[in-house]
């Protein structure tokens, strides 16, 4: 029992220690660059203002793709057994229909 605990502790020290080196000699991601008007975007890496752009008229602000979209009314012609999918703007079906 004695040496599975030492092995353990081993192991363990040395998991530590390679933990311990990688925040060490990696910098620290953080937000203290950006200003009280900005936000931090870890996927941009980059400081992003807190107010949406104006997109004008007939857009709206997607904050994932970082992009301005119009506006795409909703179909009303769906059929039984189909929804619409907002991203392409058309009916897509649910069910797969047996053939004719």
């Amino acid at each position: 029992m004695k040496k599975f605990g030492r092995r353990l502790l081993v192991a363990t020290t040395a998991a530590s220690a390679s933990m311990a080196f990688a925040m060490i000699a990696t910098p620290a991601v953080s937000s203290a660059d950006c200003d009280n008007t900005q936000w931090w975007d870890p996927v941009g890496n980059v400081c992003r203002p807190l107010v949406a752009p104006d997109c004008g008229d007939g857009n709206w602000w997607d904050p994932g793709a970082n992009v301005c979209r119009p506006l795409a009314p909703q179909p009303l012609a769906c059929d039984f057994g189909s929804y619409w999918d907002p991203v392409a703007n058309v009916c897509r079906t649910v069910f797969v229909l047996p053939p004719e």
